[in-house]
């Protein structure tokens, strides 16, 4: 998979494709069945298969503030993209000023002028153009028009749940882990880098690393304590996440914090990527420092018992 960052690059190396739009936050099993559609008519067309999307998200330029979180920053995105058989992801600058051009304007320029599609595939609630104005109705005018398909995915439901990214957002908000990896398809995961805390992990005799999340609007999960899996280089490891403000020690500033199983060492400054396997309990406040390090003790457990599988 070939990743763009510019049009007239992709016009030049991927020309006369079948794209897939939108801004897939989550890549979610919903977003999945939009982007196999393109694969099956590029298939059909033996043309590429192009998937275009935009950074930043919207939100994070024209929508409401404080603006939404983020279910997958780009360079997640792009990890779950490519395991996809698709030729190429454009990610088109989402800026001010991208986000004033006309959608017809933006169609005739873009998809017909430079990229020259053959068909475009979408969500059924896929907008575009300046204030969102442009919908299905006006790619099915413009399609007429101009010569190329357009193909609109239904919506889709996981056991009665609707599958998009909003109610994503809303379960895992809520702490519902299972729930939101069985609607995007793939556990739900943070990266970021380990900064120095206060060394309190250490004091309890459970040493933490304290995660400054990559991209400050990535979506946090409901305060608590959490089974994961942590990627550290190539390895895979099991631990345990404490969101919160430590309510024990008086705090009001949210942390996230993870405790890594049978492992030693230096993370500081390191790159991690933490999977949310289970939600074990919701944060508390303890009366002594002793029954938290109790309550600490009998969570590594829970998830030693867990994960060892």
């Amino acid at each position: 998979m070939t990743v763009l960052r510019s049009v007239e690059e992709a016009a030049t190396r991927f020309p006369r494709a079948v794209i897939a739009v939108g801004n897939f936050d989550g890549v979610h099993l919903g977003h999945g069945a939009i982007i196999e559609r393109a694969i099956d008519r590029s298939e059909a067309l033996r043309a590429p298969c192009m998937v275009v999307t935009f950074d930043p998200h919207p939100q994070l330029v024209v929508g409401r503030k404080p603006s939404l979180p983020i279910l997958t920053p780009t360079d997640r995105k792009l990890e779950l993209l490519s395991q996809f058989e698709i030729d190429a992801v454009l990610v088109i600058p989402f800026t001010d000023a991208f986000a004033r051009i006309e959608a017809e304007s933006f169609v005739k320029a873009t998809y017909v002028d430079t990229l020259d599609i053959r068909e475009i595939v979408v969500g059924y609630s896929h907008n575009f153009g300046r204030h969102g104005q442009g919908d299905r109705s006006l790619l099915d005018r413009l399609s007429a028009h101009y010569g190329f398909a357009v193909h609109v995915v239904q919506p889709i439901q996981v056991e009665g749940s609707p599958v998009n990214s909003s109610h994503i957002r809303s379960v895992l908000s809520a702490g519902g882990i299972h729930d939101a990896e069985r609607l995007l398809g793939h556990p739900y995961a943070i990266a970021g880098t380990v900064v120095r805390g206060d060394g309190r992990g250490s004091a309890l005799r459970f040493p933490t690393a304290n995660l400054e999340p990559h991209d400050p609007d990535t979506l946090i999960p409901r305060r608590g304590v959490y089974a994961v899996r942590v990627g550290l280089d190539e390895r895979v490891l099991n631990g345990v996440m404490n969101i919160g403000v430590r309510p024990t020690f008086g705090q009001e500033v949210e942390h996230c914090e993870v405790h890594i199983l049978d492992f030693e060492g230096d993370l500081y400054n390191q790159s991690i990527r933490v999977e949310f396997v289970e939600r074990i309990r919701d944060e508390k406040r303890f009366e002594t420092v002793e029954a938290l390090k109790d309550q600490i003790s009998k969570d590594v457990y829970t998830t030693y018992n867990m994960l060892k599988a």
